[in-house]
């Protein structure tokens, strides 16, 4: 991780609670559906409990849920091998679709609906609300006491993931934790282009510059650069199109809060002044061609079209990326050539990119929720699922004709090679829709791929298999794995955004006008409607509109979480 991050964590340790000693599995199952938990029914010494433990919540669907044989998210593959192997029946009070769910829960809370055992949030400010409602609980003796000894290794690695959910020193949830460094950008260059035209893999921005001009004129020039600065809250630091790199080069992250430039207090990066050279850049290159003319209306989801279509010959994007790569460029342009190399420095040999955040939520616990310990088994057995032991159940994935088949005696999880040609994920069916694992876990599978070792558990094993027995035979050429050693190599270049939590009192009146007015501006600087000294004026006018106030409020915050 980022030596912010570090830094930071070791500030966060004053706060964090101390974990110690561990009782897991000294417990054992609950005596009825109702009754709390006693010193002799846990359900842990057993592996389950000897009679149903009902544990209710809420959940979502988008189009990304797949589902066969007529499930539902209620009714499944996983909510019946839990129920049958757990002996936990959980329920749902409602499903909703994924852009109703936050809207969906703050209704129920202002109306005074009974919540559910368990509830995941990844919006801070719903996240803070549930908190100060009083309704959820300090989570912390029970993940002491009910935690497995490798969900705690994995929780203890950074005391920052604790930090959404801690108030007066107090644990309110679980947090959910994606890989890390998951949408960290990289660049993706056309390398079949660079050695037609005799130039080197470019390093610093000026010899990005002379790639770019030298794909003008080409197929790959229209435009060479595919990224997008859409407005999507934070432009310029997408999951994917993104930007951040350009201004990392000249040493700070827009819309991210750093203690920039030295400073001891946190401070908002799109009112640097390095901003302003980096807006001129990105004018610079909008005015030579560089960036598509549609650049600010280009969706980031599909920033990378341009390039997978082989009209561009640069795309910005995290590892990823690769797969953009292997299943639209290569059908297309079978002999084109592409890699991904690092973010380039800028005039003092800075280089900087978005740190994207591992804790992307988390789940809160009713108060009244009589026995607690019903959901740490389930995240117990969920984090089994994602690295299961040699010789295990869950060995080849989850469920067989759902995430994978045999095939000649062997696992395959090519959807091609299904019956029914469906393949569905049943991680998407645990709580929250996310899977639970160790955020460096497929990280580091790939570097140790990336450097010719071959697989040595489960997990490793079906990660190494997703890909074709060809790009196996050369290691260092496979996309997935170059783009993780990078990623590392580069880990001292990602920033954070140090400032997770609730908008702050003054950001709820003032922070959507303040956003507005920079989203204007800088579109308006890098299509040349205005000029970069334009900067100077909307750095005035946000720190008078509330940006200073909420700069104090920020920080307030900052402070809360350090101790003292």
């Amino acid at each position: 991780m980022s030596k912010t991050l570090y830094k930071l964590s070791a500030i966060v340790l004053a706060t964090a609670l101390t974990i110690t000693g561990c009782n897991w599995g000294s417990q054992s199952d609950s005596s009825s559906e109702t009754a709390p938990a006693t010193s002799s029914d846990n359900g842990f010494s057993k592996g389950k409990f000897e009679t149903p433990v009902t544990m209710t919540t809420v959940g979502y669907v988008n189009a990304s849920f797949k589902f066969k044989n007529g499930e539902t998210l209620e009714n499944n593959i996983l909510t019946k091998w839990v129920k049958d192997n757990l002996n936990i029946d959980i329920k749902y009070n409602w499903t909703t679709a994924e852009d109703q769910y936050k809207t969906k829960i703050m209704l129920d809370m202002s109306s005074g609906e009974e919540m559910p055992d368990v509830v995941y949030v990844s919006d801070p400010q719903l996240m803070s609300d549930l908190i100060d409602s009083g309704r959820f609980k300090d989570i912390s003796e029970d993940f002491e006491k009910y935690a497995s000894p490798e969900v705690k290794k994995i929780y203890e690695k950074d005391p920052m993931y604790w930090a959404q959910v801690t108030k007066d020193g107090k644990r309110y949830g679980l947090p959910q934790l994606a890989k890390v460094m998951s949408n960290d950008p990289l660049l993706w260059i056309r390398t079949d282009f660079l050695k037609k035209a005799n130039l080197e893999e470019p390093k610093t921005l000026d010899d990005l510059e002379k790639v770019m001009e030298a794909m003008k004129g080409t197929e790959l020039g229209n435009p060479p650069l595919a990224v997008s600065i859409k407005d999507g809250g934070k432009p310029y630091t997408s999951w994917r199109g993104d930007t951040s790199w350009v201004f990392g080069a000249y040493g700070v992250i827009p819309h991210y809060w750093n203690k920039w430039n030295g400073s001891d207090k946190l401070e908002y990066g799109s009112i640097q002044p390095e901003v302003k050279q980096a807006l001129a850049r990105l004018a610079e290159w909008y005015k030579k061609g560089y960036l598509s003319p549609d650049v600010a209306m280009i969706d980031v989801s599909k920033s990378d079209e341009s390039f997978k279509n082989g009209k561009s010959g640069i795309m910005t994007g995290p590892i990823f990326q690769g797969n953009s790569v292997r299943n639209f460029l290569w059908k297309n342009e079978p002999d084109a050539t592409v890699k991904p190399i690092p973010v380039p420095t800028g005039p003092d040999g800075k280089s900087g990119r978005r740190y994207s955040p591992v804790q992307i939520g988390a789940f809160l616990i009713n108060k009244d929720f009589k026995n607690p310990e019903a959901f740490f088994l389930y995240v117990n057995k969920m984090f089994e699922f994602s690295n299961p032991k040699a010789g295990g159940e869950f060995d080849n994935g989850y469920f067989e004709g759902y995430d994978y088949v045999m095939k000649d005696g062997k696992p395959s999880s090519v959807e091609a090679d299904f019956p029914d040609k469906t393949k569905v994920e049943p991680f998407k069916y645990m709580l929250g829709g996310q899977w639970f694992f160790d955020p460096m876990q497929e990280l580091n599978a790939y570097q140790k791929f990336y450097n010719g070792e071959k697989p040595s558990t489960p997990f490793e094993t079906k990660l190494y298999n997703s890909i074709s027995d060809k790009e196996k035979a050369d290691p260092k050429s496979v996309l997935e794995w170059q783009a993780a050693q990078i990623t590392l190599d580069m880990k001292d270049t990602s920033i954070e955004d140090l400032f997770t939590g609730a908008m702050t009192e003054t950001m709820k009146s003032k922070w959507e006008g303040l956003i507005k007015l920079e989203t204007e501006t800088f579109a308006k600087i890098i299509y040349g409607k205005a000029p970069v000294d334009e900067f100077d004026t909307f750095v005035t006018q946000w720190k008078e509109l509330g940006g200073d106030k909420i700069t104090e409020e920020v920080n307030a915050w900052y402070q809360s979480i350090q101790g003292e």
